[in-house]
């Protein structure tokens, strides 16, 4: 753990995510790993344990492996924020209109899925729906949501509606938005838990979860796998991968096709009830319309504010310092009043984004694989990490209107987003010009 210094940092600040003072990510003492499993699953988050709980319960032989602790990665380390999946209709109408119905629809069966999950395992995440709130940041912004309203509309029924600029202070404490969208459904959970519950549950149905334990290399046999694991070979009938966006050069495939892009929150220190009451009245997940995004929430016990958006800086000295207070900037621009009050913690993950701007399933040479949620990947990572492990067992119930997508890279892509500066600058620049 590295602690924090700064002016505007509590004495006991952490670059180390808030949601870790609950459930810390653990390794399992357990280091004899199986020479010859049913199936083997790379990557220890929401995707990898909701596909590990299916399997094991159909009989698998399950091994899961996480080069570090399970739930290490960004399933810990995100906002915790669910819904259903109406910010992916623009792309999605991209297929047409029947392909962007079924693409939501299924945002609606993700979401019931971690409900259903939680409540089955008995799972203590602090799921609560409590819906969600978009601030527009100009009038022009207030008139695209609406816009979009009407496009929705005409394809489906939608329950999400607008608030404007005179309402608002009904859903948050602050001037800086002019109006927004509101969207009941939406739920908000705690991360760490509800990833840890995961893997209890998938442990007592009887799959093996590992974490401190790399794999370096897939080779594809005859009856199956041979998966590299240090200088250790084991083997496996089925492999899936879901690692996401922390995937790397171990599976070129997918390596073309997922853009790692960090992201990065700082938590606030507890702050009084009556400001809670006022700036975050609904105790709703919020965000705004910025195009470089940004996100927050009150904590699960409604004492903080838990604030994020893209990173400012990935290398270089002070890293945490420096976006943490770019972060603090951002929230001080929506809630001025917190000008005094410290943070106390900073942390980043790295997510997942694809060039569709959709999450994909599928089958690749033998490989399974799960990924690319575009930062919305809770309820969309379990669920296709549930819908997948269907899949893996022959299964399927319900067929996945994902499955049919084109999963496509492009030109001169090989893994490192080396255009991404140059877009997160462009982005920003027409975010400032709009606000003027």
């Amino acid at each position: 753990m590295v602690t924090l210094k700064g002016r505007f940092f509590t004495d006991d600040a952490v670059n180390e995510p808030y949601w870790w003072e609950a459930a810390k990510p653990t390794v399992s003492a357990d280091t004899d790993l199986p020479i010859r499993n049913d199936v083997l699953i790379v990557g220890g988050g929401f995707t990898g344990l909701n596909a590990a709980l299916t399997l094991a319960k159909a009989g698998r032989q399950v091994t899961l492996l996480d080069a570090e602790a399970p739930g290490w990665g960004a399933s810990s380390r995100n906002g915790g924020m669910l819904g259903p999946g109406w910010a992916t209709f623009d792309a999605a109408m991209g297929y047409g209109p029947e392909k962007a119905l079924a693409i939501v629809n299924e945002s609606f069966h993700a979401l019931q899925h971690v409900k259903d999950v939680v409540d089955r395992e008995k799972i203590d995440c602090n799921l609560s729906v409590v819906g969600y709130f978009r601030g527009a940041v100009t009038p022009r912004a207030y008139d695209a949501m609406g816009a979009q309203l009407d496009r929705i509309r005409k394809v489906m029924p939608c329950d999400a509606y607008l608030v404007p600029r005179a309402e608002q202070h009904g859903e948050i404490g602050t001037d800086f938005y002019h109006g927004g969208l509101a969207i009941p459904g939406y739920a908000g959970l705690h991360p760490a838990r509800y990833v840890a519950g995961l893997a209890q549950a998938a442990e007592r149905a009887g799959a093996k979860v590992f974490g401190g334990v790399r794999v370096t290399a897939l080779e594809r046999q005859a009856a199956g796998f041979r998966v590299s694991v240090g200088h250790q070979k084991i083997e496996a009938k089925q492999v899936l991968l879901a690692t996401n966006g922390y995937t790397g050069s171990l599976y070129p495939f997918l390596q073309r096709r997922i853009i790692p892009i960090r992201s990065a929150i700082i938590a606030t220190e507890t702050l009084p009830a009556a400001v809670m009451d006022r700036l975050i009245p609904k105790r709703r997940m919020l965000a705004g319309s910025q195009r470089v995004v940004t996100y927050y929430r009150p904590s699960p016990d409604g004492t903080r504010i838990l604030f994020g958006g893209r990173v400012l800086k990935v290398t270089g000295e002070n890293v945490a310092a420096a976006n943490a207070a770019h972060l603090r900037k951002q929230m001080l621009q929506v809630f001025p009043e917190l000008t005094g009050t410290r943070i106390s913690h900073y942390w980043h993950g790295q997510t997942g984004f694809t060039f569709d701007k959709l999450p994909h399933l599928g089958q690749h040479e033998g490989v399974y694989y799960a990924c690319g949620y575009n930062g919305t990947g809770i309820a969309r990572a379990s669920w296709f990490g549930h819908a997948i492990a269907e899949r893996m067992l022959g299964i399927e119930r319900q067929h996945s209107v994902y499955e049919d997508l084109p999963f496509r890279s492009r030109p001169l892509y090989y893994g490192k987003p080396w255009f991404l500066p140059l877009a997160v600058l462009f982005y920003e620049m027409r975010d400032r010009w709009d606000q003027r």
